[in-house]
């Protein structure tokens, strides 16, 4: 029995191995310059550099300035040894590195050779290796043979070995591959500034087919978003000496950590482009895409990628909004529903102003199928723009300690005291104010349970199914919009200003006009979702300064059922917060 038993499982182990691949990969690093914005535009604004006050302060080459072309350290794939012909790679991966791919049970054997002037090597996320394809250097306490992958010298070449083993692939609730990364870790932060940084996939058996391409798909990308600090690669040097005219002067700003020229070399980016410059990212009206997201760098790199138009499914929940940080990696899936160039931003304020938006593009590719679910009911709602005075405390006191906000020397004093010209706790802002209909005469009456909203605009609610119709008023003194969350819309119904080659009455409103918005609820909460989702809406004209001028609203897309009682909810109260 015990020899039947032994055959038996030789025999699956034999099977297993024999499933198991071997993908080998023949990795240079080169040397090269690096353009942040080919095109010499802000392709948001279609506004060239030069007329662009913003993205002039990183892009535009002055005496001091770099500019925005810069030396770097890339990783590169070729054929065979004799990296003599390099294999193509999508424009839109941008300075990343190929895309490294397996399956569970495979090894990856990654021949790389150092073509750059530098020390550099090849560290990987989410597989196992022994020490001697680590990659890393720091002190380990290994010698000789295992050392010799930390730091691959000039001319010098390594053979990294690794291996998908089944408790580094995805478990059975994840995606079918999972986001990691490979990257230089002589000086991680200085070698991946440098730019030797590229995405690893990791996946289920039988999801790549025989050109390692991923079979269950249509399409899958992959973006980093990353602050790339220039002033910490290792060729800054050679990047004054190269764009700026007055090295001299550049050097004693470098040396003197002047703030505004380190904060030129800062670059906001996604796969290395500013300002709208990421090739278009190319996907089809009801086909499935994957999309691979990572972020890296330090503590600025706290990203907030927005898909403008459509919605994803992030570890089985709905989003249109995938949170990233420093080596954090994100699997999500989208079916396209509309079509149009979208915008795909950060939307944290200081990045979208920095450059950290690009465009994804949706075509029919011949379908016919309607994006829209069976209607369900219209819901109506009446929304006013205006202006007026808020007070951020109108009590006046610190209620944890009891004594007046404007108390000397207090925590809060430096925000509502009134001396030495200061503003205090009030503000003119802008606030959106619902009305019950569009002569826009009669302000809504809000529950009780409605005063913690505060600033906010009115809650928006709608199920699966529903269409939301917003009459929008603009009774304030420049122009605004409204741009939701989490909701489907045809171009001319999105709030949003950008030039995507539409004309769009909506993303725009201006002083004393109306437009009535019609957005429709598609996809709602997933089946592992809770009842309702939370989403916002906001003025998109210009969002850094309509947000913080007050612009913003909840919105709850609810399962169908729910706001009609037809579901019970666990919940008796809902609070809306920001």
């Amino acid at each position: 029995m015990k020899s039947v038993l032994c055959a038996f499982m030789t025999a699956v182990i034999a099977l297993q191995r024999a499933e198991s691949l071997k993908r080998t990969y023949y990795i240079a690093i080169r040397e090269e310059t690096w353009n942040y914005a080919p095109s010499g535009r802000n392709l948001i604004n279609n506004r060239s550099i030069e007329r662009d006050e913003q993205a002039s302060n990183f892009l535009l080459n002055g005496p001091t300035r770099i500019g925005s072309v810069y030396k770097k350290a890339l990783y590169r794939q070729y054929t065979d040894e004799s990296y003599s012909t390099e294999i193509p790679k999508p424009a839109w991966l941008g300075f990343l590195g190929p895309i490294l791919r397996a399956e569970v049970g495979d090894v990856i054997e990654v021949h790389m050779k150092n073509f750059a002037s530098r020390p550099y090597s090849l560290h990987p996320h989410g597989v196992f290796y022994e020490k001697n394809s680590e990659g890393a250097l720091y002190p380990d306490g290994t010698t000789g043979r295992d050392k010799r992958d930390d730091a691959v010298a000039p001319g010098e070449s390594y053979t990294y070995t690794w291996q998908v083993k089944p408790e580094y692939a995805p478990t059975e609730a994840d995606a079918s591959c999972l986001t990691w990364i490979y990257h230089s870790h002589g000086d991680a932060p200085k070698d991946i500034a440098s730019g030797l940084i590229g995405a690893l996939l990791t996946c289920k058996k039988g999801t790549l087919d025989s050109s390692q391409k991923r079979s269950d798909v249509d399409e899958d990308f992959i973006l980093m978003f990353s602050v790339v600090d220039e002033n910490l690669s290792w060729y800054l040097e050679e990047n004054i000496k190269m764009f700026c005219s007055d090295e001299d002067a550049t050097n004693e700003l470098k040396n003197n950590t002047d703030e505004e020229f380190r904060e030129s070399n800062l670059m906001h980016s996604i796969n290395g482009y500013v300002y709208g410059n990421l090739p278009a990212l190319k996907v089809c009206v009801g086909r499935t895409v994957s999309w691979h997201l990572f972020g890296i760098g330090n503590e600025v790199d706290i990203h907030s990628a927005y898909f403008h138009g459509h919605t994803l499914v992030d570890r089985m929940h709905r989003t249109d909004v995938l949170s990233l940080f420093p080596a954090t990696f994100v699997t999500a899936t989208m079916i396209p529903r509309t079509e149009g160039k979208w915008l795909l931003s950060c939307q944290v304020n200081d990045h979208v102003q920095a450059g950290m938006q690009s465009f994804y593009e949706v075509s029919a590719c011949g379908s016919t199928a309607s994006a829209t679910e069976a209607p369900g009911k219209e819901r109506r709602f009446y929304i006013a723009a205006e202006k007026m005075v808020w007070d951020y405390a109108p009590l006046g006191m610190n209620y944890m300690t009891n004594k007046p906000l404007s108390e000397p020397d207090s925590d809060s004093e430096p925000y509502f005291s009134r001396d030495g010209g200061k503003l205090g706790g009030k503000y003119l802002k802008a606030r959106y104010i619902s009305y019950t209909d569009d002569t826009f005469t009669t302000k809504t009456h809000f529950a009780g349970s409605d005063v913690h909203l505060g600033i906010l605009g009115p809650v928006m609610k709608a199920e699966t199914g529903d269409v939301i119709i917003v009459t929008f008023f603009n009774n304030a003194t420049q122009d605004y919009s409204l741009q939701p969350h989490g909701l489907h819309y045809e171009k001319a119904y999105e709030g949003a200003k950008y030039q995507d080659g539409t004309q769009k009455a909506g993303a725009s409103v201006a002083p004393g006009k109306k437009f009535t918005y019609r957005w429709k609820v598609i996809e709602g909460p997933s089946s592992s979702d809770p009842p309702c989702l939370s989403y916002l809406y906001y003025s998109a004209v210009d969002p850094v300064r309509d947000t913080n001028s007050g612009l913003f609203g909840p919105i709850q897309v609810c399962k169908k059922g729910v706001l009609d009682g037809s579901v019970t909810r666990n919940s008796n109260m809902t609070l809306q917060t920001i």
